[in-house]
This record gives structure tokens, C-alpha cells and sequence, in this order.
């Protein structure tokens, strides 16, 4: 009892710290309802999980706190006004200590919830016309399979996760450049899953160990991959039927990154 009451202890000096570095990090900020909106969730659910210590309400409540679809209901009432770095330290650094008390903690049907999750994003995203928001749904999306990977193979994750990360501290940065939504192809074709691109990575090795374990299961994931790419078309519609003047001005330096990373 005592070593649980321990663990316990320092997970939820873990959730505090991770707060406290995502407010600092945004202390500069135009606006504060989003760093009172995230301290509120964030402080609320750390309550809870030392409450409710028992069964797989824990599990719960350390998704919820990640943001893992169907639980990040309160991703954009944070995400509104973030911008650049720090959105991808949110997106990606910020989860990382949560994922490993997740391992820890994790209920063995917890892999239908992240399946519903998925499903629930792809839904989501034919509703959603704004193309930060699109990304962020699909950095969530993505976030599940990598999930999902860290408990049938903690290596390959791991990897995808660094992968990942990269791939984001470039696409994110560049998005937030202009004062416009910043849109172009090479963004759309990393999340639609091209080939050899980040996505493509974090889905294909996810499905090789699926595959271990249920053939019917990973015929259901392969038809939510399908499903994604017809979510996206969104982004795909606006390309090819607007001009977008500023997206001529592509810095070129970016092509010799990005592509030579997805190949």
C-alpha cells in the first residue's frame, strides 16, 4: 500500500510540474482563458486521480489529461491561442510523462476506447473548417496509434515519437508564420498518410503488431485509414480550386528538410 501511495505521490508531482512548464512557457500570451482553461482541466483531473485510485478510473483520467481522442473535448479551448513552438511543445513534449504513467496504469480494454477515438476524429474532422484546427485533430489522431504502438512494441514507438516530434517542430513552425491560416501541399501530403511521410510511419508500424494479434482488427483499422484520407479532402478541395499568393514565397530550405525525413 505504501509503495502505491508513493507512485501515486509522484505521478501527481509530475501532472503539477507539466503545468507549470506549459503556463510558463505561455505566460506571454495575448490572452489568459487559455492558461486559466488548461489549469482549471488540469488541476481538477489531478484531484480526481488521487481520489479515485481504484479500477480504471485512473486509466480514464490520464487520458483525459493528455488529450486522447474521445477525451480532448478541451484540446481547442486551450489550442485557440497557442501559436508555433509552443503548440508543438503541447502537442508532443507536453504528453510524454503522461504517456509513461499511462503504461503503468493501463486497462486491458482500454484498446476500444482508442479505437472509438479514432473514429471519433475522423468524424470530426468533416465538420471542421479551420486548418489549425485540422492539424491538431490529426496530431490527437496520430497520437492514438502511437499509443496504441507503445504497448505491443515500446521501441518502435519511441522511435516514431522522435520521428514524429521532428516532423512537427518544422510543419508547425512554418504554419505559424503568417497571420493567415498557412496552408500548402507539403502539409497535406504528410497528413494524408503519403507514403514514407510521418504518418504513414506511425499507422503502418502500428498495424504490423496489431496484426500479431487480430487479423478482423486490423481490417477495421485499415478502413479508419481509408476514412482519414476522405476527412483530409477537405484540405485537398481548397488547394486546387483557390490561389494562395503567399504560399508562392515557399522557403526553399524546407524542401531539402522535410522530404529527405519522409524518404
Amino acid at each position: 500500500v505504501t509503495f502505491v501511495t508513493n507512485n501515486m505521490i509522484v505521478w501527481w508531482s509530475v501532472f503539477l510540474v507539466m503545468t507549470t512548464i506549459f503556463i510558463f512557457l505561455n505566460k506571454n500570451m495575448s490572452s489568459y482563458s487559455s492558461l486559466i482553461n488548461y489549469f482549471i482541466i488540469q488541476e481538477s483531473l489531478g484531484l480526481l486521480f488521487l481520489l479515485l485510485n481504484f479500477g480504471f478510473y485512473q486509466f480514464f483520467i490520464v487520458m483525459m489529461k493528455i488529450g486522447v481522442a474521445p477525451l480532448h473535448f478541451w484540446i481547442f479551448s486551450v489550442t485557440n491561442k497557442i501559436l508555433s513552438y509552443n503548440l508543438m511543445w503541447f502537442l508532443t513534449f507536453q504528453k510524454l510523462p503522461f504517456l509513461l504513467i499511462l503504461l503503468q496504469i493501463f486497462w486491458a480494454q482500454g484498446f476500444l476506447l482508442l479505437f472509438t477515438g479514432l473514429l471519433v476524429c475522423y468524424l470530426q474532422m468533416f465538420s471542421m473548417k479551420n486548418y489549425k484546427n485540422l492539424l491538431i485533430l490529426s496530431s490527437t489522431e496520430s497520437f492514438n496509434w502511437i499509443i496504441m504502438g507503445v504497448f505491443l512494441s515500446m521501441f518502435n514507438s519511441l522511435y516514431l515519437f522522435l520521428y514524429y516530434t521532428v516532423l512537427m517542430v518544422m510543419l508547425i513552425s512554418k504554419f505559424s508564420k503568417s497571420n493567415f491560416n498557412w496552408l500548402n501541399w507539403e502539409t497535406i501530403l504528410v497528413f494524408l498518410n503519403m507514403p514514407f511521410s510521418v504518418t504513414f510511419f506511425v499507422k503502418i508500424f502500428s498495424l504490423s503488431e496489431i496484426f500479431k494479434l487480430n487479423n478482423m482488427l486490423m481490417l477495421v483499422m485499415l478502413m479508419l485509414m481509408f476514412l482519414s484520407t476522405l476527412a483530409f479532402s477537405y484540405w485537398l478541395i481548397n488547394m486546387s480550386v483557390k490561389l494562395y499568393d503567399k504560399n508562392q514565397m515557399n522557403n526553399n530550405y524546407y524542401n531539402f528538410l522535410l522530404y529527405p525525413l519522409m524518404l
